[in-house]
Formats: C-alpha cells, structure tokens, sequence
C-alpha cells in the first residue's frame, strides 16, 4: 500500500534472520533437487528456454537468473500484475491495500486468469522485509520493483541469499539515472520480462499500450501544452506527487504537461495553506480523496482554493472512486485500459475551459 508518509527502510532483526535462513535453505536444498517442480511459473518455450541465463542491471548491481523461474515472490503493490500480464503466475503475492482477493483488484482478474495464477497472500514487511517469511515460499526469484519501502544492501543481501533479487532498473531506456517509485511502466515491464524470459510478450504489450495512449492523444490535441498534476490533502496540508510519479505518469502519457510545479523531485511535495497558490497556474488538478473522503471539504476550505485557475475554470477532478483511485496508482498493463475509460471523460469535462461545465462524479465514470 502506498503511504503519504516517506518510506524508510530498517534492518531490525536482518542479521538475526540471516544465519538461520540460510541454513533452512542449504538444509532442504537435497530434497528439492530430487522434486519434481510443481508450480510453474510460466510454460516452458523457445523463447524462455534461450533467455537464461540473463544478467539484469539493476539499481543494487547486477543479479544473474540462471534458469526460468518457477517459484516467483512479488513484494510490491503491483508487480504480480505485470507479471500475470506476462503469463507469469507468481506464487505469493503482498496482500492488497484495497482488500482485494488475492492481493489482485478487479482490472487485473482476467490477466491472473489468463496467467493461471492463484497466488497465497502474505504481509512481506513495511519497513523492514520479513526474510523468514518470504523464504517460506521457497522462492526461485524475488521482485521488488515497486517495493513498499527502499531495499537497503542489508536487506538485498539477505533475500539474494534465498533467491536472485530483482529492483528497479539502474536506469532507464534512455541511459538515465531511475528513482524510486518513478519508473515507468515500459522500462518496468521490460526487466520483469527479462527475468522471466518473456521479452517478445512484453514487446506486444507496450506497444499496444503506446497505441492506446496515442489514440487518446489524437483525440484532444487541444490538450497539448495544458498542464495538470495529482494532489490529495494530508494532515492539513494540501500536497502534489512527484512528475514521475505512477500517476503523473499517466496523465503526461495522454498529452498533459506535469513539469510545472517545481521542487517535487521527492516523492511527494507538501503545501501549506498559505502556498497553495504554487498550484494557480495549473488547468487541472486531479486530487485523489476516494480513502480521505473528508479531503475534499477541507481543500475546498482552504483560504486560496477558490482563486486557482482549476477551480475558476472547472479544471478540478475529484477522484471519489476507491477502484478507479487504485487502477490509476498501479499503473500495470491491465490498469492503463481500466484508468484510460474511467478517466478520459473527467479530464474532457475538466478541460474544457468552461466552468459551467460539470466534472462527472469518478464514481459514476468509472
């Protein structure tokens, strides 16, 4: 689950763990080469059986998977849905923030179906990862992505002691430096593809997205030059998410400029009342209050709220709708699709220059 707090790491207990899972994985490593594997990952193929072994740059150095996994464990909010997006069927995935059924929302069932995927759920750790836990999967790889807390090295260590550990890419397609939290979906998808030998697969998905985002695109460009970002209202204060951030992501993939607020390089920025008038330039705020319902009166209370260009032109969203609100945030192949028909029609309202113009309820959109 993704928290408005910063996300810290801490290695409490991780020395601790080390030795003793260790040595349950040297212990059980006789019994599991005679075993026949039974849950299969993905089917083996030409594809996959020619991509291992395959050394993946990521951000803690290079990790080596030697053979197709078949005993995959995600550790974040969304990467089993780019993996059921692959055909890969992960075995334990993190329980959902949203209490969903198998860690997986309704925009990712027919993916996970497809995938044959039926995946046990587990609480993997908010601030320090629970080794003796993930372990107990007896894992053959370990994604963390999109993780809900940094990794430190410690922690790396330690859970590459159990099976190869693949995060976020070093960087990204075009040579640059990635952060946290703020890769995009195709960079992401690809090095998932990468570990699971399903690189053709991945191909085919990115390019239909581009072509869904595209088809949008040509469809407003009336939108090009606007400019927008996601915000909420958090312990008082008002607040915008980072430009890479999954969701700003989205917004910028449909034509719109997230680049205007400055100094969010961090993952989120908070602004006081006093500043709210940092966001008065912008044509649109999509503000995210489906789990802080009262959010949305108390922004709209704030004493500069009614003098910002969104609010005198209607541009403001007000994202009520906790499966649209959770599609929008996962930013996965399954989510785009989902997000593009729930969302397209607020920002049309929002965007429209015309403050008589009514932005739909999300609810009723989505």
């Amino acid at each position: 689950m993704f928290t408005l707090t910063k996300r810290r790491a801490g290695a409490t207990g991780i020395v601790a763990a080390a030795a003793l899972l260790l040595a349950a994985c040297a212990s059980g490593s006789d019994d599991a080469a005679t075993d026949e594997p039974t849950d299969g990952a993905t089917g083996a193929t030409e594809e996959t059986t020619e991509a291992f072994p395959v050394t993946l740059d990521t951000v803690m150095g290079d990790v080596v998977v030697e053979a197709e996994p078949e005993r995959v464990v995600t550790l974040g909010s969304h990467e089993h849905e780019y993996l059921y997006a692959l055909g890969v069927a992960p075995v334990a995935v993190p329980v959902s923030w949203q209490g969903y059924d198998l860690g997986t929302g309704p925009w990712a069932e027919e993916d996970r179906i497809a995938a044959g995927a039926e995946p046990e759920t587990f609480e993997p750790g908010s601030t320090t990862y629970d080794a003796e836990a993930i372990a107990a999967f007896e894992p053959d790889l370990i994604v963390a992505t999109y993780p809900n807390h940094t990794m430190t090295q410690e922690e790396f260590d330690l859970l590459s002691g159990i099976a190869p550990v693949v995060t976020r890419p070093a960087t990204d397609s075009e040579g640059n430096d990635t952060a946290e939290w703020g890769v995009s979906l195709a960079d992401e998808l690809t090095i998932l593809a990468q570990a699971t030998g399903t690189t053709e697969k991945a191909e085919e998905i990115i390019t239909d997205i581009d072509a869904a985002y595209a088809e949008v695109r040509d469809a407003h460009p009336e939108w090009e030059g606007m400019t927008s970002q996601v915000g909420g209202f958090y312990e008082g204060q008002a607040f915008v998410y980072a430009i890479n951030d999954t969701r700003n992501q989205f917004l910028a993939n449909v034509g719109l400029d997230v680049s205007a607020i400055e100094n969010t390089d961090e993952a989120w920025l908070q602004i006081s009342a006093e500043q709210l008038d940092v966001l008065s330039d912008l044509d649109s705020v999509v503000w995210q209050v489906a789990t802080t319902p009262d959010a949305k009166g108390e922004l709209e209370g704030l004493p500069l709220f009614e003098s910002l260009t969104a609010t005198q032109t209607g541009g403001n969203i007000w994202l009520t709708d906790p499966v649209l609100e959770g599609a929008f945030f996962a930013n996965s192949p399954s989510s785009v699709h989902y997000t593009l028909e729930g969302f397209v029609p607020l920002l049309e309202a929002a965007l429209d220059g015309d403050p008589a113009t009514e932005v739909p309820s999300s609810t009723d959109a989505g």
